[in-house]
């Protein structure tokens, strides 16, 4: 119960005023049982899921069911966002623990846009300069939102460093380089690749070798060229065991 009043307290935070109370409801009767489900589950967690806080998963996944209510395409992308950040991470050889956290932080690298008005993100034209800038407020906000959750806290400064720049040109602080953590650093570039498969009010999707080729160009200057060539490498490679099945 106190899980489902604490998820309860933060959908309350990130719904907009006189928004979103219809989704609470339905919300808070899923996560019912939801919670229920997952305590009656005995060691199904993976060897990663076990490096963090068992409630940690809980939570993620109330937030996840918030954020699939709220705009299911996105949930679909957050969750396709944590499948490219975790595979790599795998590739690079990093441990179990750092596997986890990148996986986690992907998940939840857009919860701050429960925040920003749905029209935002629908609008086909640019946006104004305090539109664009609503919108870069959303890693600092899902980040204060984990911040307040013990078990999610430390997955907060990965949100909030996501769309930090290697050459120090990103938001919400500058950060550059190896100043940004090595999990914030792959969630861009899964979060990037997946957001380019889809189609956008105001742009087609691009096709896998336009990404990658976007991905390149940006390669030491939006992204760790390090990260960028395992990527490319890892989707290239899958590319191939494809066209020769």
């Amino acid at each position: 119960m106190q899980l489902l009043g604490c998820l309860d307290g933060v959908l309350h935070r990130l719904t907009l005023p006189g928004e979103g109370f219809a989704d609470r409801v339905r919300f808070a009767n899923k996560l019912r049982q939801d919670a229920v489900d997952y305590l009656g589950i005995v060691g199904a967690s993976s060897a990663a899921d076990a490096t963090l806080d068992p409630n940690a998963t809980i939570l993620a996944d109330g937030l996840m069911s918030a954020l699939r209510l709220h705009d299911p395409n996105l949930a679909d992308h957050s969750e396709a966002t944590a499948e490219y950040a975790r595979r790599l991470a795998i590739r690079i050889g990093l441990d179990a623990g750092t596997v986890a956290r990148t996986t986690l932080a992907a998940r939840l690298h857009d919860i701050g846009k429960m925040r920003i008005s749905r029209t935002i993100f629908s609008k086909p034209m640019p946006l104004t300069s305090a539109e664009l800038e609503e919108v870069r407020s959303y890693p600092a906000t899902g980040a204060r939102v984990l911040a307040d959750l013990p078990a999610l806290a430390a997955i907060a400064p990965l949100v909030a460093a996501h769309r930090e720049r290697v050459d120090g040109t990103g938001y919400p602080e500058g950060l550059a380089s190896s100043g940004i953590p090595i999990e914030s650093r792959i969630v861009a570039i899964a979060d990037t690749f997946h957001t380019m498969t889809l189609a956008r009010p105001y742009r087609q999707s691009y096709s896998t070798n336009e990404i990658l080729a976007e991905l390149h160009a940006a390669s030491g200057k939006q992204f760790d060229g390090d990260l960028v060539t395992a990527f490319v490498d890892m989707i290239g490679y899958r590319a191939r065991v494809a066209r020769s099945a």
